[in-house]
């Protein structure tokens, strides 16, 4: 019977909170945690930011942190696993995992429609930071070709642009 019941897999709430330079690196941090859960034989269910926010107190030098909520099923004797990978982990500064026992089907169901799963927060931030070095990098090489054009004829890039458009 003691069998049973340590193979029997519940439904856990977990959240795992990370320093704030993991911000903008979600996807490290949710990496490290979809590999904890796996070495406890977990089944993850839903992985995703809850919030990044200012700490009630410095904890290992941070006072801002980053907080993901994790509902996965897991036997009993993996909570253990969990909680001391998590303490050896030096990125992980808390974590805490209690049961779901307040979750039901049409409960996890809501969560899921709720909160954005962390791989499609991470794709999107992926996209916005490209874009963004992109815009950079035009606007670096648009400067550098106005500064040419201004050092080359001691004009400035519009009264270039003017002379081009009479000659033609």
């Amino acid at each position: 019977m003691a069998n049973a019941k340590s193979s029997e897999r519940t439904l856990y709430e977990g959240m795992f909170l990370y320093p704030q330079s993991f911000g903008p690196n979600l996807g490290a941090a949710a990496d490290e945690v979809k590999s904890i859960l796996e070495r406890a034989g977990a089944e993850l269910v839903l992985l995703t930011k809850w919030d990044e926010r200012r700490l009630a107190y410095e904890i290992q030098g941070q006072k801002r942190g980053v907080y993901l909520l994790a509902y996965f099923y897991c036997p009993g004797v993996g909570i253990s696993s969990i909680e001391r990978d998590c303490n050896l982990s030096e990125n992980v500064l808390r974590a805490m995992c209690l049961k779901a026992d307040h979750m039901g089907e049409t409960e996890l169901e809501a969560a899921k429609e709720e909160f954005t799963d962390i791989a499609v927060e991470v794709a999107t931030r992926g996209e916005q930071g490209e874009a963004g070095e992109q815009t950079e990098a035009v606007k670096e090489q648009e400067a550098e070709v106005a500064s040419e054009a201004t050092d080359a004829e001691g004009e400035t890039p519009s009264d270039t642009t003017e002379a081009v458009a009479a000659d033609a």
